[in-house]
């Protein structure tokens, strides 16, 4: 709720004011998840840079109009996907992509025993096998779910699918890493 308010202070701060400082702030705020999200689209790291650059740039250009947009997270991921189509979309015409590895930065391993720290990596290292093997759409939804933290009905209103569908495809996704990393916290 509260990271709602600040949101919506910067976009009547950068509407209005055309503030720059407010701007560069909500850049700051999404471009991480935006980035992780394209990324996933357009499998490559740096055309993904681009597309969230694209994204923010037409946010600066209309940004009379922020106000006018309901639902800032929903509008922001759907321009984010609509642009990563047209770039993959002009990328693959120009070359074929293998699938990229999206990293997921590990947690902070403190462990006493050098045993718990191998077991702890081993489960990291087997988490982030398991969610770059999930298929497409299913890595696309587990990862704006779990990592990006958005509710089912935000990402399928992103990806314009149902919500039974998310249901289904995180139903996947957590069975497959459930079984992945069963040997792991099994030996601990």
């Amino acid at each position: 709720m509260e990271h709602d308010i600040n949101i919506q202070i910067l976009l009547e701060q950068i509407a209005v004011l055309d503030d720059k400082v407010a701007f560069e702030r909500l850049f700051y705020a999404y471009f991480k998840k935006l980035h992780r999200f394209a990324d996933a689209i357009v499998k490559d790291r740096h055309a993904a840079e681009e597309v969230v650059s694209d994204v923010f740039i037409n946010l600066w250009k209309n940004r009379s109009r922020l106000l006018e947009i309901e639902n800032l997270n929903n509008y922001i991921y759907i321009a984010t996907k609509n642009i990563a189509i047209r770039r993959r979309t002009k990328l693959s015409a120009a070359r074929q992509f293998g699938i990229e590895e999206i990293t997921i930065e590990p947690a902070v391993l403190e462990s006493s025993s050098p045993e718990q720290i191998f077991l702890n990596k081993e489960l990291v290292r087997r988490y982030e096998a398991v969610v770059d093997a999930l298929p497409a759409r299913c890595q696309t939804i587990y990862r704006l779910a779990r990592q990006d933290g958005l509710r089912y009905k935000e990402i399928a209103a992103i990806l314009n699918i149902s919500v039974k569908t998310i249901d289904a495809q995180m139903a996947i996704a957590l069975k497959k890493i459930t079984q992945a990393v069963r040997f792991v916290t099994d030996v601990k």
